[in-house]
């Protein structure tokens, strides 16, 4: 892993190349924090409100997958999961838009990430 981002780094000063530790434990940050992005990402396709599904299943899977990903990520920005709990006690009761806000507000206190959510297929 170092010797990819030594290869990267060939050819910079020595200043530049002293960062290269630093990059490498934020990209393992960012992976980490990643999947609870891709947690959320779910979370919030399973409670889209359209006609024919299963609200209450829905919001339960929700659910589930974002006590998953929380206990996969416990060192995210205490933010982020203090919205994903919120919005986890909004799923409890039906509260589908509540939910949503919150998540999507969680999304952008992840690093590397913007509160956007990607449109509808």
């Amino acid at each position: 892993m170092f010797e990819a981002l030594r290869t990267w780094v060939a050819g910079t000063g020595v200043k530049q190349s002293a960062l290269v530790l630093p990059t490498v434990l934020k990209a393992a940050i960012m992976v980490q924090h990643s999947s609870l992005d891709q947690a959320i990402c779910d979370a919030l396709v399973l409670i889209r409100a359209t006609a024919g599904g299963d609200l209450a299943l829905q919001a339960e899977q929700a659910r589930k997958c974002l006590t998953k990903a929380m206990m996969d990520a416990p060192d995210a920005p205490q933010q982020a999961l203090a919205h994903i709990a919120a919005a986890d006690e909004h799923l409890e009761y039906g509260e589908l838009m509540e939910a949503r806000t919150l998540l999507t507000a969680a999304r952008g206190f992840l690093p590397g990430r913007r509160a956007a959510v990607a449109a509808r297929a």
